[in-house]
């Protein structure tokens, strides 16, 4: 029998599979029933049929269960736990190939691309998975990145050891970055490979509280609101918004921080 943190851990990887709650689910159930029928699934589960029918549906094109027949009735029953390694080898080989086209077609993408510089561009994301897409996208900064956040707090929503290793993979691409942080446990730490990263880290007065933050790269602004219930990210991509936060608010808060010891 599972433990609850095995099968959480079960859960969040089938994720990564593109399976919802209800398919990881059905899943982990055909393991433990073997050769089995929809309706008995669906009376372990206590899933209303139809639901069950649409998820047993979708794993059938995922690939994580197949069919069998039995006489005259028709059976499912799980792929061996192994397939999980072969479809992450089938997207591993599809993701080579689109690596492989992937500067072809983006030049031909920005040739055909027609965006007025006098009018910013605004994306809005919402939740951990949009700023985990704004952290990416600072990976393409061609002239550093600034950051001014309550790193306290995203350290929380984000897992540490996603964000540390989102620092080490912006560092093996030089991108350097300039840090605004309070004082806090997890600015000793990153800053603690400071060379590793290629960041440098100053702290603010820690009687200073605040919400918000930005990060600032290129001609590009984020604008990130923090709060335990929701999380939201505005890029703004316009070169003289972004010119005046990375020279002039980041610049002035810069003078007034202290180097991380």
């Amino acid at each position: 029998m599972l433990n609850k943190v095995d099968l959480q851990r079960i859960f969040q990887q089938l994720k990564q599979f593109g399976c919802n709650q209800t398919e990881a689910s059905i899943y982990v159930e055909c393991l433990e029933l073997g050769t089995t029928t929809v309706m008995e699934v669906s009376a372990k589960l206590n899933l209303n049929r139809i639901t069950c029918h649409s998820a047993v549906k979708e794993l059938l094109k995922k690939g994580l269960l197949f069919e069998t027949l039995k006489g005259k009735r028709r059976l499912i029953a799980a792929e061996d736990p192994d397939i999980l390694k072969r479809l992450l080898q089938t997207k591993y080989n599809e993701l080579k190939l689109m690596e492989s086209n992937l500067d072809y077609i983006t030049k031909i993408l920005n040739s055909v691309k027609n965006v007025s510089r006098s009018v910013p561009t605004v994306k809005f994301y919402e939740g951990v998975d949009g700023f985990k897409k704004m952290l990416e996208e600072t990976l393409t900064a061609k002239n550093g990145v600034r950051v001014f956040t309550y790193v306290d707090i995203f350290s929380k929503l984000l897992e540490p050891a996603y964000l540390e290793n989102y620092f080490a993979r912006r560092g093996a691409k030089n991108i350097y970055t300039k840090l605004i942080f309070p004082p806090c446990d997890f600015a000793t730490r990153v800053n603690k490979k400071a060379k590793e990263y290629k960041i440098e880290v100053r702290l603010l007065p820690a009687e200073l509280k605040w919400t918000s933050g930005f990060f600032n790269w290129d001609d590009k602004v984020a604008l990130m609101s923090y709060t335990e219930s929701q999380m939201t990210c505005t890029i703004i991509q316009n070169p003289d918004i972004a010119d005046f936060f990375r020279n002039i608010i980041f610049e002035l808060s810069w003078k007034q921080a202290v180097p991380c010891a």
